[in-house]
């Protein structure tokens, strides 16, 4: 039981901490103002928040859509993660190969004007698609340098690879016919807000703001009674 609590606590933890996250998340979205796209793009300074805080809805404008490297899938940002993994001795090691961010340009127009999406650092994007996969060259590939395919993205492993593990990662935000934004003010459109993420997504701003009001409610109830139970198991189990 002592173990078994001690599970529990880690998982109202983790439920307490999303839960937080979700409230933050909620805040920013109802502090950052909704204006025309238009508005953004012509006079975003002085329709933003104090702190450049702004968001807007629309449809989405993009004219030449980024291919995914691995799948191939019509998208408006990608991330592609190469990492290899091999043992020296009793010790694990790796090293990333690449790590690539890219987004086309796009906009989002309500009517009133597009206003640009800077997405190229990537950010809370919805809906998100991921897909890794991981192997290792072979005995004859490992030794004569054999290009390994993850879908249509082709990795070149170099010779006396023998024994090394490949995991590519893709990550995508896909083309969809409308989004939201939060971000930050710039020249004639958004971008991320310094240290926090740029927010796109396919909800709109209400029901996007409900959904994290309401995640936020849960998470962080259900982890403060998980913590609760996992206390008394574990003072229990001792």
């Amino acid at each position: 039981m002592h173990t078994l609590g001690l599970v529990v606590v880690a998982a109202g933890l983790v439920g307490v901490i999303w839960g937080i996250f979700q409230r933050l998340k909620a805040g920013r979205l109802s502090g950052a103002p909704l204006v025309r796209t238009g508005d953004a793009a012509a006079r975003g300074a002085h329709v933003a928040s104090s702190d450049g805080a702004i968001s807007v809805q629309g449809n989405v404008i993009c004219q030449r859509p980024l291919v995914s490297p691995v799948t191939g899938t019509a998208c408006l940002y990608y991330s592609l993660k190469t990492v290899a993994s091999w043992k020296e001795g009793e010790t694990e090691k790796s090293k990333v190969l690449e790590d690539r961010k890219m987004a086309a340009r796009f906009a989002i127009d309500d009517g009133s004007g597009p206003v640009w999406i800077d997405a190229s650092n990537g950010g809370d994007f919805e809906p998100e698609q991921r897909k890794s996969e991981s192997k290792g060259a072979g005995l004859l590939g490992g030794i004569t340098g054999a290009d390994l395919a993850f879908g249509n993205y082709k990795l070149s492993t170099g010779s006396l690879s023998l024994g090394t593990k490949y995991e590519v990662t893709e990550t995508l935000l896909p083309v969809v016919p409308r989004l939201y934004a939060c971000g930050r003010t710039v020249e004639h459109g958004i971008a991320e807000p310094g240290w926090r993420s740029l927010i796109l997504s396919a909800k709109s701003r209400d029901e996007l703001l409900a959904s994290a009001a309401r995640g936020a409610k849960l998470f962080v109830a259900g982890g403060v009674a998980a913590l609760g139970a996992g206390a008394v198991m574990t003072f229990l189990g001792q």
